[in-house]
């Protein structure tokens, strides 16, 4: 449920998004190219709990998503969004306007589609998120061909002080300074298949934490295998309370890969993502 902000607060989200992300409104050359996150195609009722086993994500929906510059919360995460169309398509701005909490990721629907753009590590705004155009396939003479318009928004975020759970990025393990900071019996060098199976890679741990992704089921295996190594080198950790047991992810990893779903590695990738955002207490 979207609760009003006082007037005071629509004032000030006007103010943060205003000029340039306001201008764009009366811009013909504006694009979705500035996006921040990793945006990946999911399903239309997606719900943040819906990839979140340890319960500590919270979510809010802007639904339906209002044109102009708006501002949302809560009443733990306010954000202020604009949505408008372009020459190239509808698209969405957002920004954050309270602090202490942290936004993983950001749903978009619309047009029987839906995408999820992933932020590693989490971010206060992004630029130009935006739903698939339609394809050749299902053009008509009526159809537009640009990108459609968004009907709702899902920002599933975390509160790190309250969840009283911690994990460290990706980022942060790919590191040379923290190199010394793997927790045995792992090391750069480990082999991902020791760890999560034959259907994982014959890649080493280092080489997974610089994945890029990419379509198809290894596109899948390699988003889910760079959150997986973050994840299993935080749960085995023992400065670290990480929300899930590094048996568990080991396991939940190792079945994913061998499913070859790709939807099913891209959301156990996302719960791995939210985790290793809940913020890491090694130097």
């Amino acid at each position: 449920m979207i609760n009003a902000l006082p007037s005071a607060a629509r004032h000030r989200a006007a103010a943060v998004l205003g000029g340039c992300l306001l201008s764009l409104l009366f811009s013909t050359n504006a694009a979705a190219n500035g996006t921040i996150g990793i945006p990946t195609p999911v399903d239309a009722n997606l719900s943040c709990k819906d990839f979140d086993t340890a319960g500590i994500l919270r979510e809010l929906l802007v639904s339906p998503l209002p044109d102009g510059v708006t501002a949302h919360t809560d009443g733990v995460l306010s954000v202020a969004t604009i949505s408008f169309e372009s020459t190239s398509g509808w698209l969405l701005y957002w920004e954050q306007l309270s602090s202490g909490q942290s936004i993983q990721h950001v749903g978009i629907s619309g047009a029987g589609s839906a995408v999820l753009y992933s932020y590693d590590p989490p971010v206060a705004a992004d630029a130009g998120l935006h739903l698939p155009a339609p394809s050749s396939a299902t053009l008509t003479v009526s159809t537009e061909t640009g990108y459609p318009p968004i009907a709702n928004a899902l920002f599933c975020y975390s509160t790190p002080g309250e969840t009283g759970f911690e994990g460290c990025t990706l980022g942060y393990w790919k590191a040379s300074q923290h190199h010394d900071s793997w927790p045995a019996p792992y090391f750069p060098g480990t082999l991902l298949q020791l760890a999560f199976g034959p259907h994982a890679f014959n890649d080493t741990f280092l080489d997974a934490l610089d994945y890029k992704g990419g379509p198809g089921v290894d596109g899948g295996k390699r988003i889910l295998l760079k959150q997986a190594v973050a994840a299993l080198l935080s749960s085995t950790s023992a400065q670290v309370d990480y929300p899930v047991a590094a048996d568990a992810v080991t396991g939940q990893v190792s079945a994913a890969l061998a499913s070859g779903d790709r939807e099913v590695m891209l959301s156990l990738a996302a719960t791995l993502d939210a985790y290793n955002n809940l913020g890491c207490p090694l130097d």
